[in-house]
Formats: C-alpha cells, sequence, structure tokens
C-alpha cells in the first residue's frame, strides 16, 4: 500500500542499530523504518515527520521519512 504522506510522532531511534518507531498522528499505531528509509540525517524522539506508509514482506513500514515543517 503506497500511500499520500501520513503524519506522526518518533517513538525511539537508535540510529547506533539503523532502526527506529514511529506513530501515526492521533492514533496508537506505530510502524518500524530504518535508517535508509530517511531522507535527514537523523531523527529522534518527539519529532514529528511526514512519511509514506509502504506494504513490506514483513508488514507495512514507515518510508521517506523527512520533518513535518507543522505545529
Amino acid at each position: 500500500m503506497d500511500s499520500a504522506p501520513s503524519f506522526g510522532t518518533i517513538v525511539f531511534y537508535l540510529p547506533e542499530r539503523g532502526f527506529g518507531y514511529l506513530r501515526l498522528r492521533g492514533s496508537r499505531e506505530e510502524f518500524h523504518f530504518r535508517r535508509r528509509n530517511l531522507l535527514v540525517a537523523t531523527v529522534r524522539k518527539g519529532d514529528l515527520v511526514r512519511f509514506v506508509l509502504r506494504d513490506g514482506p514483513q508488514g507495512y513500514y514507515a518510508d521517506a521519512i523527512e520533518p513535518a515543517g507543522l505545529a
């Protein structure tokens, strides 16, 4: 499922391990992401981001993650 951009908040990111999770804005759904899915150098817990939800072999994941630029 390639979708229109969604918004969410970084729950955690472990740069040394290269992965993290974000929570879809307005819900409790969380999606996994890897360093290669970031369009910026790094993200931090609590950052508001825009991303695209994609369906992969192991389920949905967040891709094309970038700062949301809105409040």
